[in-house]
């Protein structure tokens, strides 16, 4: 009888195999929905986008770990090609009808190798965590992971209230009179570009990473337009929110909304500059967004975010516009040591 170990063939999928992508999206979504019944899938169309993408800075590689020619098991590396160069993602996922066979550990191995292949010496990971989900922390410990944060994802169950929303706005205004609020849907105007990049940017380095040593993205107008690109192939819009100075975005919040078949909304990014920081621009910024989702996504059932357990004022803002806890994600991190003799 033959090991179904050693008949285990992994490679790189190929986005323009049809089989290869169907296969991609069913491991993926099998296991996900496993662990949660209600989370917010991504698309087959968001995986071609990405695995296709025409962003030089974006690393995002997928592998497929096969029997039989099917898909049991998938990986992601994702990362930055152009900065952080020591630091790349890994996603893992095994098919639940093929866990527990040594599939995700053989996969998760051939994956760290090919980070290390490209120079990454700081792998980083998380898995759902709570009841019933124990076994995810003892993975990723088992294979040398050690936790080092907490993130919470929230919802903020639609249609928004809109009188609560009025009044936040309301009483946050009087703190930013000399900015302007500015928001829209689809790509980010033009006069706008240039500084939210530059703003985005600050993103790596604001938002909490434990003990990880990271550096400021370098990422450019061109890469904007890329990732703008990506997402309307895979029938995404963009919607956003700008507080302006001087012509200049000094912060925003962004989101992306998947296409037809799809209730949720992703939160991406929110982030104040800084230099701005006590003017409730935080607050602004996610009114003004939320404003955009009642105006021009109402079939939408809910907005989804993520933030670290010690955002403290992120986590006030999502609060107070009604956002409640979904799920507990740990953060865990693995440093490559030199390759043994």
């Amino acid at each position: 009888m033959s090991d179904p170990m050693s008949d285990l063939v992994i490679r790189r999928v190929d986005p323009s195999d049809d089989a290869d992508m169907d296969g991609f999206q069913h491991v993926y979504a099998a296991a996900e929905l496993a662990e949660d019944p209600a989370v917010g899938l991504y698309s087959r169309e968001d995986a071609h986008a990405m695995l296709t993408s025409s962003d030089p800075s974006a690393l995002f590689e997928g592998f497929g770990a096969f029997l039989d020619g099917r898909m049991v098991a998938e990986s992601i590396l994702m990362g930055s090609n152009r900065d952080n160069l020591h630091l790349v993602r890994i996603l893992l996922w095994v098919d639940p009808e093929h866990q527990k066979r040594g599939h995700g550990a053989r996969l998760l191995a051939h994956t760290e190798r090919r980070a290390r292949a490209l120079g990454r010496k700081v792998l980083l990971a998380q898995a759902r965590a709570g009841r019933g989900l124990a076994g995810n922390r003892r993975f990723a410990e088992r294979h040398g992971y050690r936790l080092t944060m907490t993130e919470i994802e929230r919802r903020l169950i639609l249609p928004v209230d809109r009188a609560e929303l009025d009044r936040l706005a309301d009483e946050a205004a009087p703190h930013h009179t000399g900015y302007e609020i500015r928001s829209s849907v689809g790509r980010v105007p033009t006069e706008l570009r240039a500084s939210y990049v530059a703003l985005r940017n600050l993103l790596e380095v604001e938002m909490p990473h434990g003990e990880l040593e990271v550096e400021p993205a370098g990422g450019t107008v061109d890469d904007l337009e890329a990732t703008e690109r990506e997402r309307e192939e895979a029938s995404r819009r963009t919607l956003a929110a700008f507080a302006v100075r001087d012509g200049v975005v000094v912060a925003y919040a962004d989101a992306s909304v998947p296409g037809d078949g799809f209730t949720h909304i992703d939160q991406y990014g929110t982030l104040v500059h800084p230099d701005h920081r006590g003017h409730r621009l935080g607050m602004a910024v996610k009114c003004a967004q939320l404003r955009l989702v009642a105006d021009h996504f109402p079939d939408k059932e809910y907005v989804t975010t993520s933030n670290a357990e010690v955002n403290a004022h992120m986590v006030a803002i999502n609060v107070a516009l009604g956002f409640e806890i979904h799920q507990v994600w740990d953060e865990f991190e693995k440093r490559l040591g030199p390759i043994a003799s």
